[in-house]
Protein backbone atom coordinates (compact mmCIF):
# COMPACT_ATOMS: atom_id res chain seq x y z
CA UNK A 1 0.00 0.00 0.00
CA UNK A 2 1.21 3.59 -0.65
CA UNK A 3 2.95 5.47 2.16
CA UNK A 4 1.23 8.70 3.09
CA UNK A 5 3.51 11.75 2.82
CA UNK A 6 1.03 14.48 3.72
CA UNK A 7 1.69 16.75 6.67
CA UNK A 8 0.09 15.98 10.03
CA UNK A 9 -0.37 17.76 13.34
CA UNK A 10 0.90 21.36 13.69
CA UNK A 11 2.14 21.39 10.10
CA UNK A 12 -1.49 21.57 8.96
CA UNK A 13 -2.28 25.28 9.15
CA UNK A 14 -5.70 26.78 8.25
CA UNK A 15 -6.39 27.26 4.56
CA UNK A 16 -6.91 30.65 2.93
CA UNK A 17 -10.68 31.06 2.67
CA UNK A 18 -11.60 32.70 -0.65
CA UNK A 19 -10.71 31.69 -4.21
CA UNK A 20 -12.15 32.09 -7.71
CA UNK A 21 -12.17 28.35 -8.43
CA UNK A 22 -11.90 25.46 -5.97
CA UNK A 23 -10.99 22.05 -7.40
CA UNK A 24 -11.41 19.23 -4.89
CA UNK A 25 -9.34 16.23 -5.97
CA UNK A 26 -5.87 16.13 -7.53
CA UNK A 27 -5.82 13.02 -9.65
CA UNK A 28 -6.57 12.71 -13.39
CA UNK A 29 -9.82 14.70 -13.52
CA UNK A 30 -8.92 17.44 -11.06
CA UNK A 31 -5.52 18.05 -12.63
CA UNK A 32 -7.08 18.18 -16.11
CA UNK A 33 -9.49 20.88 -14.92
CA UNK A 34 -6.69 22.92 -13.30
CA UNK A 35 -4.55 22.59 -16.43
CA UNK A 36 -7.32 24.05 -18.60
CA UNK A 37 -7.48 27.10 -16.33
CA UNK A 38 -3.77 27.96 -16.64
CA UNK A 39 -3.23 31.55 -17.77
CA UNK A 40 -6.86 32.54 -17.17
CA UNK A 41 -5.94 34.88 -14.33
CA UNK A 42 -8.25 33.06 -11.93
CA UNK A 43 -7.23 32.28 -8.37
CA UNK A 44 -7.46 28.48 -8.49
CA UNK A 45 -6.95 26.25 -5.45
CA UNK A 46 -6.63 22.47 -5.77
CA UNK A 47 -7.03 20.42 -2.59
CA UNK A 48 -6.57 16.72 -1.98
CA UNK A 49 -5.98 14.55 1.07
CA UNK A 50 -2.78 13.27 -0.59
CA UNK A 51 0.12 15.03 -2.28
CA UNK A 52 -0.03 15.22 -6.07
CA UNK A 53 1.00 11.86 -7.51
CA UNK A 54 1.17 10.22 -4.08
CA UNK A 55 -1.55 7.58 -4.38
CA UNK A 56 -1.96 5.55 -7.55
CA UNK A 57 -5.50 4.26 -7.94
CA UNK A 58 -5.49 2.31 -11.22
CA UNK A 59 -3.46 0.12 -13.56
CA UNK A 60 -2.52 3.35 -15.38
CA UNK A 61 -3.16 2.43 -18.99
CA UNK A 62 -4.49 4.70 -21.75
CA UNK A 63 -4.64 4.93 -25.56
CA UNK A 64 -1.15 6.13 -26.51
CA UNK A 65 -2.46 9.04 -28.57
CA UNK A 66 -3.90 10.63 -25.43
CA UNK A 67 -0.41 10.79 -23.92
CA UNK A 68 0.90 12.40 -27.08
CA UNK A 69 -1.75 15.09 -27.56
CA UNK A 70 -1.54 16.09 -23.91
CA UNK A 71 2.27 16.24 -23.89
CA UNK A 72 2.60 13.46 -21.32
CA UNK A 73 4.85 11.03 -23.19
CA UNK A 74 7.64 11.46 -20.63
CA UNK A 75 5.50 9.35 -18.26
CA UNK A 76 5.26 6.52 -20.83
CA UNK A 77 6.39 3.06 -19.74
CA UNK A 78 5.32 0.51 -22.37
CA UNK A 79 3.23 0.35 -25.56
CA UNK A 80 1.06 -2.47 -26.93
CA UNK A 81 -0.48 -2.95 -30.36
CA UNK A 82 -2.27 -6.16 -29.47
CA UNK A 83 -4.79 -7.23 -26.82
CA UNK A 84 -4.73 -10.87 -25.70
CA UNK A 85 -7.99 -12.18 -24.22
CA UNK A 86 -7.96 -15.53 -22.41
CA UNK A 87 -11.01 -17.69 -21.66
CA UNK A 88 -11.07 -21.28 -20.36
CA UNK A 89 -11.58 -22.53 -23.94
CA UNK A 90 -9.75 -20.13 -26.26
CA UNK A 91 -7.20 -17.33 -26.37
CA UNK A 92 -7.94 -14.51 -28.81
CA UNK A 93 -5.27 -12.10 -30.05
CA UNK A 94 -6.72 -8.85 -31.33
CA UNK A 95 -4.46 -6.62 -33.43
CA UNK A 96 -5.57 -3.13 -32.41
CA UNK A 97 -6.07 -0.24 -34.86
CA UNK A 98 -4.37 2.03 -32.29
CA UNK A 99 -1.89 1.40 -29.52
CA UNK A 100 -2.39 1.32 -25.77
CA UNK A 101 0.27 2.36 -23.26
CA UNK A 102 1.01 2.06 -19.57
CA UNK A 103 2.51 5.03 -17.76
CA UNK A 104 4.05 6.12 -14.47
CA UNK A 105 1.41 7.71 -12.24
CA UNK A 106 3.54 10.13 -10.17
CA UNK A 107 5.37 11.36 -13.26
CA UNK A 108 2.19 11.90 -15.27
CA UNK A 109 0.60 13.84 -12.39
CA UNK A 110 3.74 15.94 -12.08
CA UNK A 111 3.66 16.76 -15.78
CA UNK A 112 0.02 17.82 -15.59
CA UNK A 113 0.70 19.98 -12.56
CA UNK A 114 3.67 21.69 -14.20
CA UNK A 115 1.30 23.04 -16.86
CA UNK A 116 -1.03 24.51 -14.23
CA UNK A 117 -0.61 27.80 -12.36
CA UNK A 118 -2.99 26.85 -9.54
CA UNK A 119 -2.14 26.64 -5.83
CA UNK A 120 -2.23 23.26 -4.09
CA UNK A 121 -2.91 22.29 -0.48
CA UNK A 122 -3.36 18.95 1.26
CA UNK A 123 -6.71 18.82 3.02
CA UNK A 124 -9.46 16.27 3.52
CA UNK A 125 -12.80 17.48 2.17
CA UNK A 126 -15.77 16.43 4.31
CA UNK A 127 -18.73 18.24 2.77
CA UNK A 128 -20.24 21.50 1.62
CA UNK A 129 -22.73 24.16 2.63
CA UNK A 130 -23.63 26.26 -0.39
CA UNK A 131 -20.44 27.82 -1.78
CA UNK A 132 -18.47 26.87 1.34
CA UNK A 133 -16.51 23.60 1.32
CA UNK A 134 -15.62 22.06 4.67
CA UNK A 135 -12.15 20.52 5.19
CA UNK A 136 -10.04 19.37 8.11
CA UNK A 137 -8.09 22.62 7.71
CA UNK A 138 -11.10 24.90 7.83
CA UNK A 139 -13.72 26.18 5.41
CA UNK A 140 -12.93 27.34 1.87
CA UNK A 141 -15.27 29.22 -0.43
CA UNK A 142 -15.40 29.87 -4.17
CA UNK A 143 -18.08 30.79 -6.71
CA UNK A 144 -16.90 27.90 -8.92
CA UNK A 145 -16.52 24.50 -7.25
CA UNK A 146 -15.44 21.20 -8.82
CA UNK A 147 -15.80 17.77 -7.20
CA UNK A 148 -13.11 15.45 -8.62
CA UNK A 149 -12.83 13.45 -5.40
CA UNK A 150 -13.91 10.10 -6.83
CA UNK A 151 -16.87 7.75 -6.51
CA UNK A 152 -17.90 9.00 -3.04
CA UNK A 153 -19.20 12.26 -4.62
CA UNK A 154 -18.45 14.07 -1.37
CA UNK A 155 -19.95 17.42 -2.43
CA UNK A 156 -23.21 15.92 -3.71
CA UNK A 157 -25.56 13.06 -3.06
CA UNK A 158 -23.19 10.12 -2.71
CA UNK A 159 -23.69 6.42 -2.18
CA UNK A 160 -21.98 3.60 -0.37
CA UNK A 161 -20.96 0.09 -1.45
CA UNK A 162 -22.00 -2.63 -1.75
CA UNK A 163 -25.50 -1.34 -2.54
CA UNK A 164 -24.35 0.98 -5.32
CA UNK A 165 -23.43 0.80 -9.05
CA UNK A 166 -19.78 0.15 -8.31
CA UNK A 167 -17.27 -2.44 -9.41
CA UNK A 168 -14.53 -3.67 -7.10
CA UNK A 169 -10.90 -3.79 -8.26
CA UNK A 170 -7.63 -4.92 -6.69
CA UNK A 171 -4.17 -5.37 -8.16
CA UNK A 172 -0.61 -6.21 -7.19
CA UNK A 173 2.57 -4.70 -8.62
CA UNK A 174 5.34 -7.30 -8.75
CA UNK A 175 8.66 -6.33 -10.27
CA UNK A 176 9.28 -7.95 -13.63
CA UNK A 177 8.75 -7.59 -17.36
CA UNK A 178 6.18 -8.71 -19.91
CA UNK A 179 5.35 -8.30 -23.59
CA UNK A 180 1.57 -8.71 -23.76
CA UNK A 181 -1.44 -6.71 -22.65
CA UNK A 182 -3.62 -9.53 -21.31
CA UNK A 183 -7.21 -9.96 -20.09
CA UNK A 184 -8.80 -13.05 -18.49
CA UNK A 185 -12.55 -13.69 -18.73
CA UNK A 186 -12.63 -16.73 -16.50
CA UNK A 187 -15.08 -17.56 -13.73
CA UNK A 188 -12.26 -19.23 -11.87
CA UNK A 189 -11.07 -15.73 -11.04
CA UNK A 190 -14.35 -13.81 -10.94
CA UNK A 191 -17.98 -14.76 -11.74
CA UNK A 192 -18.69 -11.40 -13.40
CA UNK A 193 -15.66 -9.34 -14.36
CA UNK A 194 -12.15 -9.99 -15.58
CA UNK A 195 -8.51 -10.27 -14.62
CA UNK A 196 -5.63 -8.38 -16.21
CA UNK A 197 -1.88 -8.16 -16.61
CA UNK A 198 -0.48 -4.79 -17.73
CA UNK A 199 3.33 -4.71 -18.05
CA UNK A 200 4.95 -1.34 -17.35
CA UNK A 201 8.63 -1.66 -18.23
CA UNK A 202 10.04 -2.88 -14.89
CA UNK A 203 6.84 -3.99 -13.16
CA UNK A 204 3.69 -5.91 -14.08
CA UNK A 205 0.30 -4.75 -12.83
CA UNK A 206 -1.82 -7.85 -12.17
CA UNK A 207 -5.35 -7.58 -10.87
CA UNK A 208 -8.97 -8.71 -10.79
CA UNK A 209 -12.09 -6.56 -11.14
CA UNK A 210 -15.60 -7.67 -10.20
CA UNK A 211 -18.75 -6.07 -11.60
CA UNK A 212 -20.51 -7.32 -8.46
CA UNK A 213 -19.27 -5.27 -5.48
CA UNK A 214 -20.23 -8.08 -3.10
CA UNK A 215 -17.60 -10.40 -4.59
CA UNK A 216 -14.27 -9.96 -2.81
CA UNK A 217 -11.29 -10.14 -5.14
CA UNK A 218 -8.23 -10.42 -2.89
CA UNK A 219 -7.96 -14.22 -2.97
CA UNK A 220 -8.50 -14.41 -6.72
CA UNK A 221 -6.00 -11.61 -7.37
CA UNK A 222 -3.44 -13.69 -5.50
CA UNK A 223 -4.56 -16.76 -7.48
CA UNK A 224 -4.05 -14.99 -10.81
CA UNK A 225 -0.64 -13.71 -9.70
CA UNK A 226 0.34 -17.24 -8.66
CA UNK A 227 -0.84 -18.66 -11.99
CA UNK A 228 1.37 -16.10 -13.76
CA UNK A 229 4.26 -16.89 -11.42
CA UNK A 230 4.24 -13.31 -10.17
CA UNK A 231 4.69 -12.25 -6.56
CA UNK A 232 1.59 -10.81 -4.89
CA UNK A 233 3.14 -7.62 -3.49
CA UNK A 234 2.43 -3.88 -3.43
CA UNK A 235 -1.35 -4.00 -3.31
CA UNK A 236 -3.70 -1.24 -4.41
CA UNK A 237 -7.44 -1.29 -4.83
CA UNK A 238 -10.43 0.91 -5.43
CA UNK A 239 -14.14 1.07 -6.11
CA UNK A 240 -14.94 1.78 -9.76
CA UNK A 241 -18.23 3.44 -10.81
CA UNK A 242 -20.03 1.80 -13.70
CA UNK A 243 -22.98 4.13 -14.19
CA UNK A 244 -23.03 7.71 -15.47
CA UNK A 245 -24.35 10.30 -12.97
CA UNK A 246 -25.42 13.94 -13.26
CA UNK A 247 -22.35 16.07 -13.95
CA UNK A 248 -23.81 19.05 -12.07
CA UNK A 249 -25.71 19.32 -8.80
CA UNK A 250 -26.69 22.39 -6.77
CA UNK A 251 -24.18 24.62 -8.58
CA UNK A 252 -21.23 22.19 -8.36
CA UNK A 253 -19.37 20.65 -11.32
CA UNK A 254 -18.65 16.92 -10.99
CA UNK A 255 -15.95 15.28 -13.09
CA UNK A 256 -14.25 11.90 -13.26
CA UNK A 257 -15.48 9.12 -10.98
CA UNK A 258 -17.72 11.50 -9.01
CA UNK A 259 -19.82 11.85 -12.19
CA UNK A 260 -19.48 8.18 -13.15
CA UNK A 261 -17.12 9.11 -15.98
CA UNK A 262 -15.70 5.59 -16.09
CA UNK A 263 -16.61 3.29 -18.97
CA UNK A 264 -18.62 0.21 -17.98
CA UNK A 265 -17.34 -3.21 -19.08
CA UNK A 266 -13.71 -2.11 -19.52
CA UNK A 267 -13.55 0.08 -16.37
CA UNK A 268 -11.40 2.53 -18.34
CA UNK A 269 -11.62 5.86 -16.53
CA UNK A 270 -8.39 7.76 -17.18
CA UNK A 271 -9.00 9.13 -20.65
CA UNK A 272 -12.63 9.87 -19.75
CA UNK A 273 -11.40 11.76 -16.67
CA UNK A 274 -9.14 13.79 -18.98
CA UNK A 275 -11.89 14.22 -21.56
CA UNK A 276 -14.60 15.47 -19.22
CA UNK A 277 -12.06 17.33 -17.09
CA UNK A 278 -10.97 19.29 -20.15
CA UNK A 279 -14.61 20.01 -21.04
CA UNK A 280 -15.32 21.20 -17.50
CA UNK A 281 -12.16 23.33 -17.42
CA UNK A 282 -13.11 25.04 -20.69
CA UNK A 283 -16.53 25.98 -19.30
CA UNK A 284 -14.96 27.34 -16.11
CA UNK A 285 -12.46 29.34 -18.14
CA UNK A 286 -15.27 30.90 -20.15
CA UNK A 287 -16.89 32.03 -16.89
CA UNK A 288 -13.64 33.42 -15.47
CA UNK A 289 -12.99 35.34 -18.68
CA UNK A 290 -16.51 36.78 -18.72
CA UNK A 291 -17.67 34.96 -21.84
CA UNK A 292 -20.30 32.90 -20.02
CA UNK A 293 -22.37 32.99 -16.84
CA UNK A 294 -22.08 30.30 -14.18
CA UNK A 295 -25.59 29.11 -15.02
CA UNK A 296 -24.71 28.83 -18.71
CA UNK A 297 -21.55 26.89 -17.92
CA UNK A 298 -23.42 24.48 -15.66
CA UNK A 299 -26.03 23.84 -18.35
CA UNK A 300 -23.50 23.38 -21.13
CA UNK A 301 -21.32 21.01 -19.13
CA UNK A 302 -24.34 19.02 -17.94
CA UNK A 303 -25.59 18.68 -21.51
CA UNK A 304 -22.14 17.70 -22.76
CA UNK A 305 -21.92 14.89 -20.21
CA UNK A 306 -25.47 13.59 -20.72
CA UNK A 307 -24.90 13.69 -24.48
CA UNK A 308 -22.68 10.63 -23.92
CA UNK A 309 -25.24 8.72 -21.86
CA UNK A 310 -26.29 6.31 -24.62
CA UNK A 311 -22.65 5.26 -25.08
CA UNK A 312 -22.28 4.50 -21.39
CA UNK A 313 -25.60 2.65 -21.35
CA UNK A 314 -24.57 0.45 -24.28
CA UNK A 315 -21.30 -0.42 -22.52
CA UNK A 316 -23.24 -1.19 -19.33
CA UNK A 317 -25.54 -3.47 -21.32
CA UNK A 318 -22.52 -5.41 -22.57
CA UNK A 319 -21.15 -5.56 -19.02
CA UNK A 320 -24.37 -7.18 -17.83
CA UNK A 321 -24.63 -9.54 -20.81
CA UNK A 322 -21.14 -11.07 -21.00
CA UNK A 323 -21.21 -12.85 -17.58
CA UNK A 324 -24.44 -14.55 -18.66
CA UNK A 325 -22.95 -15.98 -21.86
CA UNK A 326 -21.95 -19.66 -21.53
CA UNK A 327 -18.13 -19.99 -21.65
CA UNK A 328 -18.06 -22.08 -24.83
CA UNK A 329 -20.33 -19.64 -26.64
CA UNK A 330 -18.17 -16.75 -25.43
CA UNK A 331 -15.08 -18.53 -26.77
CA UNK A 332 -16.73 -18.92 -30.18
CA UNK A 333 -17.64 -15.24 -30.16
CA UNK A 334 -14.09 -14.21 -29.34
CA UNK A 335 -12.74 -16.30 -32.18
CA UNK A 336 -15.10 -14.51 -34.58
CA UNK A 337 -14.08 -11.12 -33.12
CA UNK A 338 -10.51 -11.63 -34.34
CA UNK A 339 -11.66 -10.71 -37.86
CA UNK A 340 -9.60 -7.61 -38.63
CA UNK A 341 -12.41 -5.49 -40.03
CA UNK A 342 -14.54 -6.10 -36.96
CA UNK A 343 -11.65 -5.26 -34.61
CA UNK A 344 -10.93 -2.02 -36.48
CA UNK A 345 -14.60 -1.03 -36.49
CA UNK A 346 -15.34 -1.86 -32.85
CA UNK A 347 -12.17 -0.38 -31.36
CA UNK A 348 -12.48 2.76 -33.46
CA UNK A 349 -16.00 3.28 -32.11
CA UNK A 350 -14.71 2.60 -28.61
CA UNK A 351 -11.98 5.24 -28.98
CA UNK A 352 -14.56 7.73 -30.35
CA UNK A 353 -16.35 7.72 -26.98
CA UNK A 354 -13.59 10.04 -25.74
CA UNK A 355 -11.39 10.84 -28.75
CA UNK A 356 -7.87 12.20 -28.24
CA UNK A 357 -8.30 15.08 -30.71
CA UNK A 358 -10.68 16.70 -28.21
CA UNK A 359 -7.68 17.38 -25.97
CA UNK A 360 -6.07 19.28 -28.81
CA UNK A 361 -9.03 21.64 -29.08
CA UNK A 362 -11.18 19.78 -31.59
CA UNK A 363 -14.94 20.16 -31.49
CA UNK A 364 -16.70 17.70 -29.15
CA UNK A 365 -17.97 14.69 -31.14
CA UNK A 366 -21.54 15.22 -29.93
CA UNK A 367 -21.56 18.86 -31.09
CA UNK A 368 -19.94 17.92 -34.39
CA UNK A 369 -22.61 15.31 -35.15
CA UNK A 370 -25.38 17.77 -34.25
CA UNK A 371 -23.89 20.30 -36.67
CA UNK A 372 -23.62 17.67 -39.39
CA UNK A 373 -27.26 16.64 -38.92
CA UNK A 374 -28.36 20.29 -38.97
CA UNK A 375 -26.44 20.88 -42.21
CA UNK A 376 -27.97 17.78 -43.77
Amino acid sequence: MPTRRTARGPARTPLARDHDVLVCGASFAGLAVARELAGSGAGVLVVDRYEIGERQTSACGIPTEWLRVMGLTASHRQTFGRLVIHTPHVTARLELPWTFSTFDYPELCSLLWEESDAAFETATVSGRTGAVVHTDRGDVSAPLIVDALGWRRVLGRGYQPPDAPLSRGLEVHPWGVGDELEIWIDRRYVPAGYGWSFPARDEVRVGVGSFDPRFHVKDTTVLLADDLEREAVRYQGNWIPHRLRDATEDGVFFVGDSAGHCLPLTAEGIRTAFYFGIACGRELRAVVEGRRTVAEALTRYHDFSTGHEWKFRSMLGAQRLIPRVPPRLLAAGLQAMQWRRFVDWSFDHYLRIAPPEFAAGGRPPVARRRAERAAA
